[in-house]
């Protein structure tokens, strides 16, 4: 009688290579908007993200003064972006928070008490910037905010500077299908999670046009990114940890501390066909990464997909879900 065991744990195995004859949704090209006039968008088919990806002089301006900024002139504060030049000159107004707004932009209490979740104080009125403005050299403002979901949205200066340098990295464009949502759009995406950073400017769904998904989501770790779950479509990188940018929050006298991590889990379920449940993944379907093993320990074949039919010779089945989980099974 074969002996099966499940074992879950959290040993990360993008470390192994997977041929990308074997992994077509990474190995294809995803085509932005610079080669499209617009990304493909996975939260609804109205989305109009645009992307204006263009080759500009990628000299390294060493200045990094993203701070609040006020204008001598009005006294307002600004948020000062990257910008073209990368001079950190490219600001913009914001304005205070108002209850006229409406339950469309009433935020929830901080998800499990993190100051990481506070709501913010302020934001930019979209109707009152261009969508086109450059807020890095291969980037404009409406790839992270969109006026359509609704008038005034929150993108934190330091997410555009790790955006900026993953463009740099992957030497091609960079498709955001997800960038800031009010809590009022949040909470009308089937499964979103209730407390998704994309609600406070510091997350990002994407893909590549020249790497794929898992290349992607390795690019994001090496960014420092805090949280990084790979879907089929995308992969999902946020920056939840970095301090929150006073352009948008009240943060004097608060200390940032690690925000909550989602909590996932899988587990086999096994037929003629393997495949796992998931729960926790709150963007999609997230993808899957098979591995097995022969007797000897020799690699027996590998897989992207949702199920798989392992090869006959095999002892030992491995499974990444997401980026998260790893589950084991050896008979």
């Amino acid at each position: 009688m074969l002996l099966w065991t499940l074992i879950a744990c959290a040993e990360d195995l993008r470390s192994r290579p997977f041929p990308d004859a074997i992994a077509p949704s990474d190995s294809v090209p995803v085509l932005d908007s610079w080669d499209t006039g617009g990304p493909a968008d996975t939260e609804t088919e109205t989305e109009t993200d645009t992307e204006t990806d263009t080759e500009t002089d990628t000299e390294t301006d060493t200045e990094t003064d993203t701070e609040t900024d006020t204008d001598t002139e009005t006294g307002s504060i600004q948020a000062c972006y990257l910008g073209e030049d990368r001079s950190y000159k490219t600001c913009l107004d914001v304005v205070d928070w108002s209850p006229a707004w409406g339950s469309d932009y009433v935020y929830p209490a901080p998800y499990n008490g993190s100051l990481q979740y506070i709501a913010p104080s302020r934001y930019v009125d979209l109707g009152a910037v261009l969508a086109s403005l450059k807020l890095a050299p291969n980037f404009a403002l409406d790839e992270f905010m969109q006026e359509w979901k609704g008038p005034y949205g929150v993108y934190q200066t330091h997410m555009v500077d790790h955006l900026q340098n993953l463009r740099d990295d992957t030497g091609g464009a960079l498709s955001i299908t997800s960038g800031y949502r009010s809590p009022g759009y949040n909470a009308g995406l089937d499964g979103s999670a209730s407390s998704s950073r994309h609600m406070y400017g510091d997350a990002a769904d994407m893909s590549s046009s020249v790497v794929g998904l898992s290349a992607l989501a390795s690019i994001c770790e090496d960014e420092g990114a805090d949280y990084v779950s790979e879907y089929t479509s995308h992969v999902h990188c946020d920056w939840r940890d970095d301090p929150l940018d006073p352009a948008f929050y009240d943060v004097s006298g608060l200390t940032s501390s690690p925000a909550p991590r989602p909590v996932h889990n899988a587990r086999f379920v096994i037929g003629e066909t393997w495949t796992t449940t998931a729960t926790g993944f709150d963007e999609g379907e997230p993808l899957r990464r098979w591995t097995a093993y022969g007797p000897d320990g020799q690699l027996a074949g590998q897989h992207v997909g949702e199920t798989w039919t392992p090869p006959d010779d095999a002892v030992r089945i491995e499974v990444t879900v997401g980026g998260q989980v790893t589950l084991v099974q050896s008979f």
